[in-house]
């Protein structure tokens, strides 16, 4: 039996960098530093502790994302007890501190907290909170034993009770108890953790600890400087086993906790640079460098990169300056060298000479498909291959596959028409993944994979460059990799890595700094490409006639030596087309000022498909070197096809990884296609990619993409007619060619026979242009805006190109509403000292504040419009979108991309920060308007009627139909206003959806989009007396008269009244003897007027509730009490109140009664829940025992009189009465009666709707006092879960963006 290849489980054979370090064992990467930009890297994980020399493997541990910063600028000085000194931490905790810390310098700790789920790992949140679950639920089942068997003792005690025996209610309450603790369980849902963190400074730096167990004792915390000082970490503890660290910033006041955003970045450093002391094999690429790890996935959003994080990044790399830095992230881009993140990367590139490799992106085998930062100019860009030697330990295959870059490798040509792609490196490996995984290994895959294998094997170049004293830049390094790569057979002629050809091309002397620079390459036209990229039928059948500018780009540009060695730079350039159909100069000298010059392309003889051409430069007195550069021209070039709706591909046979490319000319009007995939003698399942793809200038590739991969079954019944049938419905755009390229995946073996046929359909819809929305129509792009709203009608076309369309009964569907809001505040301002861009500049921030209410749960989108929803070619350094309840719990977290958040009924605070370094543009921005998205609860449909008149009336609605090739017909869409609106839609609010028009084959395809403006508001009907049939109660003649104007009051009467309004609204204002005074003056001119009556009671409630044993203050809220309950004849009020009356026939005296009531009831309920309060108040003041149970019977009274007058049923419904009622539960001892009445009330979401302060008064005392009972209860695991959801549902401040 075979030894297992673990030699292949990561490959470093086939990139010749296993020989290299043979044939140059000290060229292992020693001497240099790897800077890995990604999830984090485990500084336990298995081969990250040392290199090959004995030093520490990571040198810096940096969290770029701002996920794990704690606000430490609060200070405490600590209480000394016996034995320890304590602090009151602001999770509300006690926390001891140990004896054997250092004094803090000043006598001062800093205190911060912050929860698990910012620091946690998605898949580690998700596996501690199964574990924490299932330890809970033991836990909590011991407790449900314990009550069931307080129920069943209770039981035998007292086998027969009557409903009157004081027995009865403990009964009730043990049953309570148990009910109690299934609907906790039922509602169940995992806090994660919530830790306290304590800072010092001990005279030479500062220092912080994690109370990592969550119980205040930090004697076993481990008491830590930042890592870069101590190369220090700790473990939150054996059941997860992540490991952490810190990093200090702003002079303490901002704690850096680093963790992981997930397994990734330790897997890509281990590639790189693992070294495994007791078994080399396993070693990375370049076992003797060390780690830089910078932490750009965010574990916000899952573990995705964000401006903050890169820009961030890209200034540490300026500053630390290692030799190379990986980068295995990316996202699509729409524009290529543009883009504040690009540029600061550049900048890291050109001035701190840092080499930067990165994946290419796991999009193919679709063309330019390249995920931003790759294929931007001075990067390295990797995609992924797949080798002979790693089909067996890494696949298992079945048997061999021919090698081949891996199907998903994404691809150039890039937009701009660079190739995009510099070398190919092994992607795939089994290595190291983090300790909270519980695994040593893991296998992983993508081009993720093969950048860092490629950045290895530049580590290891470095390292010899370095030891043999040769001058190097990364345009240097970079040429070598391409011009040295191992030919595969590539049709962009990009090749495999080979370290050691690499070496041989490091070693040639540069003549005149010409293999040391960049060439820029500049294609004329609107994109100033760096190659030329032709798609179109009619760029792909004329001959072209370009003008390109080649001009070498130094590094370090604005240092002196760069200057000399610009006055040196030339270039003897010969040129040489690679095919017949591209025609250069045959030489061209370049000097530092770079040199233009023309060249033709002549595709009109080539067949359709993919043809792929270069210029390229070689400079004539180093021929050895290979090529200076490259211009690329691609042409994709369309099929001829004879019927443009229909376009069919028989019979194409497939093996393991092989691509089939077809270019195909999207017809005018065209805006939907059908494809139908069959296939035939296949043994066994395969998977098959298909993908078609549109590109477009400034757009990203999956904007215009639609991939499927088609899980192939067997064909193999013996049925002569056995076929696999696969079809899909999906939109596209006209008069953009689309690449379909079809592949089986490179590890599915055997053969597979595949038809294709492609139909196209247009069903082109448009819409009035006019203000009026009646007559005419033009075209609306991809968005179609009605303003039938407003005009109560909208005139729209619909026709047809291709061929004879099914039209559905056609309808306008809006199922979101589009509201924009402007901030309520904007605040500019510095960053702090993470925040400087790598030339030293200082960036700025814009914190903006909106108010958002949401009137209904469902689900909601704020976003800002102006970030072009891409995160590498974003204007901005950064923008953030988070929002708030009313408690300044965080809800949600936002950045350039979309993602709805499902939020409740409420009110809440949105804040939005954008960076940039210019100050001017900031100052622009600071009433920027934020779009918000919410989904309607039910949608709103517009009908379409044939005619104007069948619009009016009603009647002849657009019903199905057919329109042949060519046909066209127009319909009328209706308005919609009034109740049949959503909720919250106000006037210029937009309604967002889709026309709905195709027929059954294209049914769910959302091919037209619509925008609907909300049209004005419909004014409210006036009302009239008489005009109802119901009787209503006679008012007062007074009332009457005064109704009818009958009688008109003097001026002077009516300035009497104005004046004491006006002193009845300053009684809240004033305070002491003023206010004294003027109760006192109002009291003998309007001593009965209920408003004052009302005023005065909350004045001195007001008092009251802030100094309750002040008999003075006690005094005076029974007064005002009693003042009230004397002026209301609340009989006369009850018989008002249990009658029916019709405000609208009683007209105005009515409606004034009415209001007159309304205030009496509200007066007597505030009165009567004032009494109970006082009752209450008298029972805690209480000293004599003997007087106890007269004061508990009136307080049980006053509840019991309150509670006639509350409008909720049954009145523990009411917040303000359930607080006093779950109080006398509790003392008298029936915790679970009061537990199942909190629980009830919280349960109802509008009783925690964010943005109601009384309401979230009402909720967090109620909250205090479940947690009391279940302490009472001896329910220690469910105080600690409050205890939890308290601290995240109420933190002490704002989280930091």
């Amino acid at each position: 039996m075979s030894a297992f290849p673990i030699v292949s489980a990561l490959p470093k054979e086939e990139t010749e960098a296993a020989a290299f370090i043979e044939h140059f064992p000290s060229f292992d990467g020693r001497g240099t530093v790897i800077a890995v930009l990604d999830t984090g890297v485990c500084p336990g994980a298995v081969g990250m502790q040392v290199t090959t020399t004995g030093q520490p493997k990571i040198v810096e541990l940096i969290d770029c994302t701002g996920a794990g910063d704690v606000d430490m600028s609060a200070t405490a000085a600590a209480a000394s007890g016996e034995k320890t000194k304590t602090l009151r931490g602001l999770t509300g905790r006690t926390l001891a501190i140990p004896p054997h810390w250092p004094a803090p310098a000043g006598g001062e700790y800093r205190l911060g907290c912050i929860a698990s789920a910012r620091l946690f790992p998605a898949d580690l949140v998700a596996a501690a909170a199964k574990e924490r679950r299932a330890r809970f639920d033991r836990a909590h089942h011991a407790l449900v034993v314990a009550a069931q068997t307080r129920l069943a003792e209770h039981e035998r005690a007292f086998p027969k009770l009557d409903a009157a025996d004081a027995e009865a209610g403990v009964r009730q309450d043990l049953k309570s108890q148990i009910d109690v603790l299934k609907d906790q369980l039922a509602a169940y849902k995992d806090p994660g953790h919530v830790f306290d963190v304590v800072s010092l400074h001990d005279g030479t730096k500062w220092r912080a600890a994690i109370d990592v167990n969550e119980k205040g004792d930090f004697s076993g915390a481990e008491l830590m400087a930042g890592y870069g000082d101590e190369l220090k970490y700790a473990s939150f503890g054996e059941d997860t086993r992540l490991n952490y660290n810190f990093n200090f910033y702003d002079d303490g006041n901002l704690l850096s906790i680093v963790t992981l955003s997930g397994t990734h970045g330790t897997h890509v450093a281990a590639i790189a640079a693992a070294n495994h002391p007791t078994d080399p094999r396993q070693n990375g690429v370049a076992p003797g460098a060390q780690i830089i790890s910078l932490k750009i996935g965010d574990s916000r959003l899952g573990s995705q990169e964000t401006g903050q994080s890169l820009v961030r990044a890209a200034a540490e790399l300026a500053r630390l300056k290692p030799d190379v830095a990986n980068i295995s992230y990316g996202e699509p881009g729409a524009t290529y060298d543009y883009g504040r993140c690009i540029e600061i990367l550049q900048e890291a590139i050109n001035k701190a000479g840092v080499i930067v490799v990165s994946a290419a992106g796991n999009a193919g085998p679709v063309l330019s498909s390249i995920g931003h930062p790759s294929g931007n100019s001075g990067l390295i860009t990797v995609g992924a291959y797949l080798t002979p030697k790693m089909q067996g330990p890494l696949y298992a295959l079945l048997e061999e596959v021919p090698e081949r870059p891996f199907s998903f490798t994404s691809l150039g040509p890039t937009l701009d028409g660079a190739i995009g792609v510099d070398v190919y490196a092994p992607g795939a490996a089994i290595t190291s993944v983090p300790e909270y995984t519980k695994n040593s290994a893991q296998l992983m895959n993508g081009t993720s994979m093969a950048s860092p294998n490629a950045a290895g094997c530049v580590s290891a170049l470095v390292s010899g460059l370095k030891q043999s004293k040769i001058a190097y830049n990364p345009y240097r390094v970079s040429l070598a990799l391409r011009n040295s790569s191992k030919q595969i057979g590539d049709p962009f002629g990009v090749g495999l890595i080979q370290v050691k050809n690499s070496w041989e091309h490091l070693s040639i002397p540069s003549l005149k700094h010409n293999l040391d620079v960049l060439y820029e390459i500049k294609v004329s036209g609107h994109n100033h490409g760096r190659g030329l990229y032709l798609r179109s039928p009619i760029e792909t059948s004329t001959e072209q006639r370009q003008s390109v500018k080649v001009k070498p780009l130094f590094t370090n540009p604005t240092d002196p030596e760069t200057s000399a060695k610009m006055l040196e730079f030339e270039a003897h350039v010969s040129l040489v087309s690679t095919v017949g159909w591209i025609k250069a100069p045959e030489f061209v000298l370049i000097a530092n000022g770079g040199r233009e010059f023309l060249f033709n392309v002549d595709p009109t003889n080539l067949a359709p498909g993919l043809h792929v051409g270069e210029i390229v430069g070689y400079d004539t007195n180093l021929m050895n070197a290979g090529p200076l550069f490259k211009i690329p021209v691609t042409v994709c070039k369309p099929e001829t096809i004879a019927d443009v709706a229909l376009t069919k591909f028989s019979d194409l046979v497939f093996n393991s990884g092989e691509i089939i490319r077809k270019y195909i000319s999207v017809p005018q009007g065209c805006n939907f296609a059908t494809l139908n995939v069959r296939s035939k003698d296949r043994v066994g399942n395969s998977n098959f990619w298909i993908t078609f793809e549109q590109i477009h200038a400034q757009t990203p590739y999956t904007s215009m993409e639609n991939s499927w991969v088609i899980p192939l079954s067997s064909t193999t019944s013996g049925n002569e007619n056995d076929e696999y049938k696969w079809s899909k419905t999906f939109q596209v755009t006209p008069n953009y060619s689309g690449e379909l390229v079809m592949c089986q995946y490179c590890t599915s073996l055997g053969q597979t026979t595949v038809s294709v046929d492609l139909e196209f359909h247009s069903l082109q819809v448009s819409a009035s242009s006019e203000a009026d929305g009646s007559f005419g129509s033009k075209s609306s792009g991809d968005l179609i805006f009605l303003n039938s709203g407003n005009a109560s009608l909208a005139r729209c076309d619909i026709s047809s190109h291709l061929r004879k369309e099914d039209v559905g009964a056609i309808s306008v569907v809006l199922d979101k509403l589009q509201k924009s809001l402007r901030p309520t505040d904007a605040v500019i301002a510095p960053l702090k000292s993470r925040d400087v861009l790598p030339d030293g500049r200082q960036l700025y921030e814009l914190v903006l504040t909106y108010s958002l209410k949401v009137v209904e749960e469902g689900n909601v989108l704020p976003f800002y419009p102006r970030t072009m929803n891409t995160v590498y070619d974003n204007f901005f350094e950064s923008v953030w979108i988070f929002v708030f309840d009313s408690t300044k719990a965080l809800k949600s977290v936002h950045d350039i991309k979309q993602r709805p958040v499902k939020l409740s009924e409420g009110t809440y605070t949105v804040k939005m920060q954008i960076v940039s370094r210019s100050l001017e543009v900031l100052d622009k921005l600071q009433a920027a308007p934020i779009l918000v998205n919410f989904d309607t609860k039910s949608a709103v449909t517009l009908t379409s009627y044939k005619t104007l008149g069948g619009l009016i009336s009603g009647t002849d609605k657009f019903a199905a139909t057919t329109l042949s090739k060519g046909e066209s017909t127009a319909f009328w869409v209706s308005g919609v206003e009034g109740a049949a609106l959503p909720k919250s839609a106000a006037p210029g609010d937009l309604l967002l959806g889709t026309f709905k028009v195709c027929g059954d084959g294209a049914s769910k395809i959302d091919v037209h989009k619509v925008a609907y403006l909300v049209p004005s508001e419909i004014p409210a009907p006036k009302e009239a007396a008489g005009q109802a049939s119901t009787p209503v109660l006679a008012p007062t003649t007074t009332t009457t008269a005064a109704a009818a104007g009958t009688e008109v009051k003097p001026v002077k009467d009516e300035l009497a009244e104005a004046v004491r309004d006006l002193e009845i609204s300053y009684l809240k204002k004033l305070e002491g003897e003023k206010r004294d005074a003027l109760i006192s003056k109002l009291e003998a001119e309007h001593g009965k007027f209920l408003p004052f009556l009302v005023a005065r009671l909350e004045v001195a409630a007001g008092e009251f509730e802030k100094t309750p044993e002040n008999e003075k203050a006690v005094e005076s809220v029974v007064k005002a009490v009693e003042a009230i309950l004397a002026a209301i004849d609340r009989t006369e009020l009850a018989v008002y109140f249990g009658l029916k009356y019709d405000t609208v026939a009683g007209g105005e005296a009515a409606k004034t009664k009415a209001k007159e009531m309304d205030l009496q009831k509200a007066a007597v309920v505030s009165a009567l829940m004032w009494t109970s309060k006082l009752a209450k108040h008298r029972i805690v003041s209480n000293t004599n025992a003997d007087d106890a149970d007269a004061l508990y019977s009136a307080f049980d009274k006053s509840l019991v009189d309150w509670s006639q007058w509350i409008a909720s049923s049954p009145p523990t419904n009411d917040g303000k009465y359930l607080s006093l009622w779950v109080w006398r539960l509790k003392s008298k001892g029936l915790f679970g009666s009061a537990l199942k009445a909190i629980n009830k009330y919280i349960g109802d979401s509008k009783n925690t709707a964010s943005g109601d302060a009384e309401k979230s008064a009402i909720l967090k005392e109620l909250l205090e006092i479940k947690k009391e009972l279940f302490e009472k209860l001896g329910w220690g695991v469910w105080v600690e879960y409050e205890e939890r959801w308290t601290f995240i549902h109420a933190p002490p401040s704002h989280v930091l963006f």
